[in-house]
């Protein structure tokens, strides 16, 4: 695909609007973990989105996509925020700002909230996937007093797969009958049934 200047709306506006921009963000909870940050996405975060969604990484979640799609995705699961008190994290690395992303969200036909993370390519093979994902989910356990949360993955792709069975994620075969297709990783609290 190829990749376009950047439109008006993915640029920074200083200003006040900028800086109540900054003041929301400042409402998403921060979570650290041992190597990582995850906060709240930012307008210059996109530039990262973008290039994920507009290349081949994102052949299991649909696309790739153009860059038009990828801000209707960066803005709606930033608005989740706002919407449902969870929503897409930026997840920053010690040497790698924007090293990808972890959401607890929804796409408009999901039958429940989704736990996913995905990454800029300089990021792979670190670990910071399976650490992104246990604390978002953690998050979701303790903060969101979830019993239980699900992730999608496409069946060809053995990396998620793999990652979902490293961090005790489980087929939910009475899920993934509700859907055409895709594999349903079910995440249960310590507590859940």
């Amino acid at each position: 695909m190829t990749t376009l200047a950047p439109m008006p709306c993915e640029e920074h506006r200083p200003g006040p609007g900028a800086r109540a921009a900054a003041r929301l963000c400042g409402k998403v909870p921060v979570l650290d973990t041992r190597r990582l940050q995850l906060r709240g996405p930012r307008i210059y975060d996109f530039k990262v989105y973008a290039k994920i969604y507009e290349s081949e990484r994102a052949r299991f979640m649909g696309g790739p996509f153009t860059r038009e799609q990828a801000w209707r995705e960066f803005t709606n699961y930033t608005a989740l925020w706002l919407l449902h008190g969870h929503g897409l994290w930026t997840i920053d690395a010690l040497t790698t700002p924007s090293a990808g992303f972890v959401l607890l969200g929804y796409e408009w036909d999901d039958p429940e909230a989704e736990l996913g993370v995905f990454l800029a390519e300089e990021a792979e093979g670190q670990g910071y996937a399976a650490e992104a994902l246990e604390a978002a989910r953690d998050h979701a356990f303790t903060q969101l007093k979830w019993e239980s949360v699900v992730s999608y993955v496409a069946p060809e792709n053995a990396r998620c797969i793999a990652l979902m069975e490293r961090v005790g994620a489980r087929r939910d075969p009475t899920a993934e009958a509700l859907l055409d297709d895709t594999l349903v990783y079910r995440h249960l609290n310590s507590g859940g049934a």
